[in-house]
């Protein structure tokens, strides 16, 4: 089996962690990071975990196991584009079972929908898709509500982890026009004016330099100039730099300017940060 994930904050990290453990099937100790631009090859471990970070820079992904899965984070109500164009580079066996988990705050949106449609495309099915909410790390999730997210997550991966061990099918609806068009105006309101890199700012007096918000970027979106960090064009929206920064020196304005840090509590920097296999 293998699982593909994306993962910010540490909402969907977790959960992949967490359904391995369900699955009662270990990670693999250790797996060779392939060059880039080269494909990965089918293999024989029980269960792999790939970030986002890793695949995106590979030209092409094919996998010959039974089982693949996908955990993402749901951006704007529908999966993050980035994470689906890693997809589209995917080939998988005709008859493998296919499953997703999204992680939300509360708004699951389209995307499990456009995921199917798009397996759709490359010839399979999502056979099975699952929403987690979460607490959010864009719009604020009050805290008793955060705290009941967090409380129900054991028996919520569990009653996932049963149906996929099942394999069992459940086919997500097709989105109806209303559907897309409502994700279609989050996705320009919120790119736009709520979470745009244009919208955030450093405060020098804070900032120690220390590079972290380049480095637990998954879309290596951010260079330092001397020691400031300056975002490119390929932000992906995660919020990763804003909610990791040690000194709380990265702010954003607009409707988040208020807006306080999160990450998953059972996640650390380390778990983020990339690491060599």
């Amino acid at each position: 089996m293998k699982i593909y994930y994306l993962s910010a904050t540490g909402n969907s990290l977790f959960t992949a962690r967490e359904l391995v453990k369900e699955l009662a099937v270990k990670p693999a100790k250790k797996l060779v990071r392939e060059p880039a631009g080269r494909s990965i090859q089918g293999r024989q471990d029980p269960v792999s975990l790939y970030s986002f970070r890793e695949i995106r820079i590979m030209s092409h992904i094919h996998t010959d196991d039974d089982t693949v899965g996908f955990i993402f984070p749901v951006y704007f109500a529908d999966i993050p584009r980035e994470f689906l164009t890693c997809i589209q580079k995917m080939t998988f066996r005709p008859e493998a079972y296919i499953f997703a988990i999204a992680t939300c705050n509360g708004v699951p949106g389209i995307s499990l929908t456009t995921l199917d449609k798009q397996l759709q495309k490359q010839g399979n099915r999502l056979c099975a898709g699952f929403t987690l909410n979460m607490p959010g790390n864009a719009l604020i999730t009050p805290l008793a509500e955060s705290e009941k997210r967090l409380k129900g997550f054991s028996h919520s991966i569990k009653e996932i982890s049963a149906f996929i061990k099942n394999r069992r099918q459940a086919f997500p609806p097709a989105a109806v026009p209303t559907e897309r068009l409502q994700a279609l105006a989050v996705k320009m309101i919120g790119t736009n004016l709520v979470v745009n890199p244009n919208h955030f700012h450093v405060e020098q007096a804070a900032c120690s330099g220390c590079g972290i918000c380049q480095r637990v970027c998954p879309a290596s979106n951010i260079t330092l100039t001397g020691s400031t960090p300056c975002w490119e064009k390929n932000c992906i929206h995660c919020l990763a730099c804003f909610h990791w920064c040690p000194r709380q020196a990265i702010r954003i304005g607009g409707p988040l300017s208020d807006r306080p840090r999160y990450h998953h509590p059972q996640i650390a920097i380390k778990d983020i940060l990339p690491t060599s296999r």
